[in-house]
This record gives structure tokens, sequence and C-alpha cells, in this order.
């Protein structure tokens, strides 16, 4: 039954150490970035009104893009997004490393339990985290923010009661469970755990980038790329060129993980485990 697979899953995740470091790293990461951004955005405000430089000022941009819920959670979104990765694809790769694979597949003779379980699992558990963090790193953007400001009323944005404040929070907890999707389906598709790190990794922090400096290609290819899509919807900005806005980005990004994560799970069923 689906449930025992699960139940298994969870046993195999709170007995590895990996699941607790990886925890540790986005908790220690994202209440790192979030004093450090609401410091050094405070900071750089303050001292350019002090200095009296309107350039300076202008430089710094709309004090409502700068002290925003989108910035408060871009510690999740570089550092935590990362880290999900990781762990996520350990989940599967793990088990072919270290030779208990078929074991898995023994317990669950219906393969596609195996890869929804590791999703429903540690999806959950993601899921949670982010949306604890998210809260956490707005208040503590905030925090550390308003004690650098004279004028506290441009941060009245860093707050969760700021309009489409919990839009943010939770496109960003939607955001780690399909992260988790899409990187349990790229683990069993390529079934190394370095393989299948680096091309997530590379693909989320370089080659989308790459792709979009292609003389006349970028441009077109730009609005379907699905990272750039994921991140235009976190910070509830369209792309631009692109055919849909906000909204189509979330589906155009659900519509991907959805269809990595089969690809996946139709390879592990065609394989001999």
């Amino acid at each position: 039954m689906l449930l025992n697979t699960i139940n298994a899953e969870w046993i195999k995740m709170r007995s590895t150490r990996s699941f607790y470091w990886t925890t540790a790293l986005i908790v220690l990461f994202t209440v790192g970035w979030s004093l450090l951004m609401g410091f050094a955005n405070g900071y750089a405000w303050q001292d350019a009104v002090d200095s009296g430089n309107a350039e300076d000022l202008a430089s710094l941009g709309d004090p409502a893009d700068l002290f925003d819920v989108s910035t408060a959670v871009s510690g999740l979104q570089l550092f935590g997004i990362m880290i999900v990765i990781i762990q996520a694809v350990i989940l599967v790769t793990g088990e072919y490393g270290n030779g208990t694979a078929k074991l898995s597949a023994l317990a669950a003779p219906r393969r596609w339990q195996l890869p929804v379980a590791k999703s429903l699992v540690y999806g959950v558990i993601v899921a949670v985290l982010f949306l604890i963090m998210s809260v956490v790193s707005v208040w503590l953007t905030a925090l550390t923010a308003t004690a650098q400001v004279e004028d506290s009323s441009i941060t009245e944005e860093l707050s969760m009661s700021a309009d489409g404040a919990w839009s943010v929070v939770l496109l960003m907890v939607l955001a780690s469970v399909l992260i988790v999707m899409v990187s349990v389906g790229v683990g069993y598709l390529l079934r190394r755990t370095a393989g299948a790190v680096a091309l997530l990794l590379l693909w989320v922090l370089l080659l989308e980038d790459l792709v979009g400096m292609i003389p006349k290609v970028g441009d077109w290819v730009t609005p379907y790329l699905p990272f750039k899509n994921m991140n235009a919807a976190i910070s509830q900005s369209a792309l631009a060129d692109a055919p849909w806005g906000v909204g189509g980005s979330v589906v155009y990004f659900v519509v991907f993980s959805v269809i990595v994560f089969g690809a996946g799970v139709i390879v592990l069923r065609k394989r001999d485990v």
C-alpha cells in the first residue's frame, strides 16, 4: 500500500544524517541572509538619505521594491532551493549508491509508489519548513532594516499584512514542493548523485542565463525557461515578452515539474530497478 511506502520513506529519511544537516543549513542560510539583506538595504538607504545625494537614492530604486516580502524571502530562493535539490536527489540516488534500490522496489511492487512516497514525505517537510522560514525571514528582514532607517514608514511592505505578502510566501512554498518533484524525477532519470545534482544546479544557476544571452534566440526562448518562470512567480513580476503573466508562470512551472516527475516514474517502471 502507498501508506506503507510513505511510512518506510519517512523512517529512512529521519534516520539519515544528511536530512538533518540539509535542514539545518536551510535555516542557517535563510536567517543569515535575512539579517544581512535587512541591514545592508536599510544602511544603504539611510546613508543615501543622510548624504543628500539624489543620484545615490535613485540608484537604490523604489523603497517598495527594496523593502518588500519578495526581497525578504530571497534567501530561501537563492540557497534554500539549492539545498532542497541536493537532498531530494540524494533520496533517490542514495539508494542506487548503497545498493538498496532493489530492496525498496521489492517492498513496493507498484514502482510508481516509490517516487510518489518520496515526493510526498519530503515535499510536506519542505513545505512546512519553507512556510515557517518565509515568515521568519520577513520578520528578521523588517527588524534589521527598520533599525537602520529613521523613517520606518518605508519598511511597511516588510510585513505579512502587506498586500500580496501571503501570495509570495505561498508561491515560495509551492515552488519548494515542485522542486522536490523535479529533483526526484531527475534522480530516477540519471540515477547518479553527482550527475543529477550538477545538472539541476547548473540549470538553475547558469544554463538559463547563458541561453538568455544567445543573440536573437535568447529573447525568444527566455519566456519559456522553467526556472525563470518560477522566479518570476515568486517575485510577482511577469517575464518580459512572455505570453502570460505571473499566474501563467505558476501554471507553466507546475506543468514542467509534473512532466519531469512523470518521466522519472516512467523510466523507473521500464528499467530493471
